[in-house]
């Protein structure tokens, strides 16, 4: 009880002075500043929108679909949505998904032709869905054809110095990543390890349910092994924009894993990983956690413990609820929040599109900079994973090496959604939140995009349609949501 009153004494002192810094008002949005007031945004007809239901997929609708008209022509009945692009929130750093070892293999199989077209449609901006995230893992994880790490050694035998470390085993993510880059040089680099090699874990193992947790006397050269571990991407001309110290840290996986207590994890990031990034000359950022929701009282204290050497915290999505993130964005306001995983399900159908859809929208809401989903790619009987829980996990595309079929997935068209007109660096502006009224029923979000573009997505969970009235200045938009369906509308909102 001591510790936990001293961690929320250290919190709200980290609030107090990340407020004063930012200028950001105590419930975690950004005040809004006189050129913001001054910039008018109107409904333009000038706008395309696209809607998937039971029948479509982000297919697009005629121009009728959406009706705007003059505020005092407002009616009641429908659900009001009052937007206020002055007040904004946090910035949007992007959307993607993982290239695990799954994926990469399954990527180096396909004829080149789909190769490079997959590429396109993952990453270009005009002719694709504007993915501009990838995770890769650090090592072997669930979606692995084998268990590896950097610097495997046989049974006994240690590396103190690291003179064994393989950097060439990560050689088909450089190849990818690169090839995706191609596409979009703008893409982020997110680096996540699964498990230290057993040499360094209590455990002598690289499952997280026998390996246990890295040995105290191990906390430096595993530094110094994660920093190498950048390094492989930065010498290939892949600069790293993050990395989290550990994927799902109190996950006893038995995959690939190793677990963490929370005051460990501030230790080794505050003594030895931000050091050992710093040495090295690298300004790979740290966000703390990796794991689920659930840990938000967890992930807020590594995040206050280790405010001067952290950039932020990442969640998953497997347990908890995104409105969680809430309470991170009001205690460190400057500070990034990542969703790095939360993986679709099969069979895939209309209520898994809609739960990706909605929780996509729900993490935005709750002050997420970035939205990632699990694999890239996988088999459409599901794989290759080296433990068969995995198996039902949803990529964004399938690949069928026996028939050389592509195919793209629910999750692709959910992840369109957001990630095809919610521009790298747009903010979110304030909405009303449909969600905690409709027990998230009914989700929306918006965002004005650096061109001036203003985009709205609205999910409807509902067994019925809901006509949406999203009233702005003296302007209304009005849209029929049918009902379990996802709609995003764009249009031109900057009145020069």
């Amino acid at each position: 009880m001591k510790l936990r009153r001293i961690v929320s004494c250290i919190l709200a002192s980290a609030m107090v002075l990340s407020l004063a810094a930012c200028g950001v008002s105590g419930d975690g949005e950004k005040e809004s500043s006189e050129t913001q007031e001054s910039v008018k945004y109107v409904f333009s007809d000038n706008r395309i929108s696209f809607l998937s239901d039971g029948e479509v997929k982000f297919v697009e609708q005629e121009a009728d679909f959406v009706k705007v008209y003059n505020k005092t022509d407002l009616t009641d009945g429908g659900t009001q949505i009052e937007i206020d692009p002055s007040v904004t929130h946090q910035t949007i750093e992007g959307f993607g998904a993982s290239f695990t070892d799954a994926t990469v293999y399954l990527l180096s199989q396909m004829p080149e032709e789909a190769l490079n077209d997959f590429m396109v449609k993952l990453f270009d901006n005009e002719k694709g869905i504007g993915a501009s995230i990838i995770r890769t893992p650090i090592g072997s994880c669930d979606f692995s054809l084998e268990y590896y790490t950097y610097d495997d050694m046989p049974a006994g035998e240690e590396d103190w110095e690291l003179e064994h470390f393989d950097g060439s085993k990560a050689q088909g993510q450089i190849d990818m990543v690169k090839k995706a880059k191609s596409v979009n040089s703008d893409i982020k680099l997110i680096l996540s390890p699964w498990s230290a090699p057993p040499w360094m874990k209590t455990g002598q193992d690289i499952t997280g349910v026998d390996g246990g947790s890295l040995r105290r006397d191990c906390y430096d050269v595993y530094a110094e092994y994660l920093t190498k571990s950048v390094q492989i991407y930065e010498d290939a001309g892949l600069p790293v924009y993050a990395m989290t110290p550990q994927n799902e840290m109190y996950l006893p996986a038995k995959w690939a894993g190793m677990t963490w207590e929370w005051e460990d994890m501030a230790n080794f990031v505050n003594d030895d990983l931000r050091p050992a990034l710093t040495e090295a000359g690298l300004n790979t950022k740290i966000l703390n956690m990796d794991h689920n929701w659930s840990y938000v009282e967890e992930a807020n204290n590594i995040m206050s413990a280790t405010y001067n050497s952290a950039d932020g915290i990442a969640y998953h999505w497997y347990s908890g609820e995104p409105e969680a993130m809430k309470e991170s964005a009001n205690y460190f306001p400057d500070k990034l929040i990542y969703m790095t995983e939360g993986t679709g399900t099969k069979p895939e159908n209309m209520s898994t599109f809609l739960k990706l859809t909605s929780m996509i929208a729900r993490s935005l809401y709750s002050n997420a900079n970035a939205y990632l989903v699990w694999n890239y790619v996988l088999r459409p009987e599901g794989g290759p994973v080296l433990y068969h829980t995995a198996i039902n996990n949803s990529p964004l595309v399938y690949y069928d090496e026996n028939t050389k079929e592509v195919s793209y997935g629910s999750d692709y068209y959910a992840l369109a959604h957001f990630s095809k007109y919610m521009q790298v660096g747009a903010v979110r502006v304030d909405s009303t939140d449909t969600g905690e009224a409709s027990d998230y029923k009914l989700c929306n979000v918006v965002v004005v995009n650096p061109d001036g573009t203003m985009t709205a997505v609205i999910v409807n969970s509902n067994k019925e349609d809901v006509t949406c009235k999203m009233v702005m200045g003296e302007q209304v938009m009005e849209v029929n949501a049918p009902a379990k369906s996802t709609i995003t509308i764009t249009w031109e909102a900057y009145n020069k």
